[in-house]
């Protein structure tokens, strides 16, 4: 016997829409967000950062990463307001540059400019110096990674350095 396929139409067509609204929910992205939104509206349509630090002026930063997999990562001014600034794209060549202001970059100030890391590893003789990598994508569609250093403590920015993504350049991965 053959199954008439449209006799299950509405029990379908609700599995296919419920896949669809799935899938352009994952599209959303903080980076959308209007300035003068008020957070909480952010916050119930993005979701919870996954980074939030308390602003010199009283207000919030707020960070919402793809890391580790991803390559981007956006960050959300809050004013004491709760209305929120331009969200800005933080994993790039320029954001990092921003280490390089004479002030001294401790740890925490790191994790709340750009997020958590995609990875975390020690170096040294005696594997004494922490690094923190972060993915971005520099113009071009290549794929790097920022390790950031933090000394041999792991209290504060030593050094920065960009190279290619081990794991999605594939001159770095041997796959030619």
């Amino acid at each position: 016997m053959i199954m008439n396929i449209f006799a299950a139409k509405p029990f379908w067509l609700l599995a296919v829409l419920a896949g669809l609204i799935a899938s352009l929910s994952g599209c959303a992205q903080v980076s959308s967000a209007k300035a003068g939104t008020p957070i909480a509206e952010v916050l119930k349509q993005y979701g919870k950062p996954a980074v939030t630090c308390p602003t010199k002026d009283g207000g919030r930063r707020m960070v919402w990463t793809q890391q580790p997999e991803g390559d981007k990562a956006y960050a959300v001014q809050v004013p004491k307001s709760g209305l929120i600034e331009t969200p800005q794209q933080v994993l790039s060549v320029d954001s990092f540059s921003v280490m390089s202001n004479g002030e001294v970059w401790t740890r925490e100030k790191v994790h709340c400019q750009f997020g958590p890391p995609a990875n975390i590893s020690r170096d040294g003789a005696d594997g004494d110096e922490w690094i923190w990598g972060y993915r971005y994508m520099r113009v071009g569609d290549d794929p790097q990674m920022m390790y950031v250093y933090l000394g041999l403590n792991g209290a504060s920015v030593t050094r920065y350095v960009s190279q290619p993504d081990p794991e999605r350049n594939s001159e770095v991965a041997g796959r030619r």
